[in-house]
């Protein structure tokens, strides 16, 4: 066998191993359980505790996604002191401004609001947290707890625990 063929051969076997690496990753992840989808903040301490316990159970993470909050927060003041106003999107800030967007999970981003809608001043970031370790209830108790959907921004959300949010504006 010539050289060109042996390079040949170990190249379509290079090929194939990876592709066999990308399907069994993407099976991996597939089969992963989703993280909860925030919904209305209950309204009874019975419904709160009920949702408390629901997350403790799935609770990814908890000081990442903080980091990843501020990491995030500090990329939208960049923005902001470029560009006199806050972006409509996370992805604005990329790669400028952050140098990549962290998300929730591979399916879901942090979730984000502001205001105006033409020219936002103002920004509401969050994330949800189960509180499975020590992080939680320290964070908790120095987040904003802001209801940014009745406060009328584009994209709001309750900000109520075990959302874990920061708000910004000039």
């Amino acid at each position: 066998m010539e050289i060109s063929q042996k390079k040949q051969i170990i190249g379509l076997a290079a090929f194939v191993a990876v592709i066999i690496g990308l399907g069994f990753l993407l099976s991996v992840f597939l089969k992963q359980e989703k993280a909860p989808q925030p919904s209305g903040q209950p309204t009874t301490e019975k419904g709160q505790q009920e949702a408390t316990a629901k997350l403790l159970a799935t609770d990814p993470s908890d000081p990442s996604h903080i980091s990843n909050l501020k990491y995030i927060q500090e990329g939208l003041e960049k923005y902001y002191n470029d560009k006199s106003a806050y972006p409509k999107k996370l992805d604005e800030l990329v790669p400028l401004y952050a140098r990549v967007l962290p998300k929730y999970s591979s399916s879901r981003d942090y979730f984000y609001a502001y205001y105006p809608k033409d020219k936002p001043t103002t920004y509401h970031i969050g994330t949800l947290l189960g509180g499975r370790n020590h992080a939680s209830p320290e964070a908790f108790a120095k987040d904003a707890d802001l209801n940014s959907e009745q406060a009328g921004y584009v994209g709001g959300f309750n900000g109520a625990d075990p959302i874990y949010d920061l708000t910004g504006g000039k």
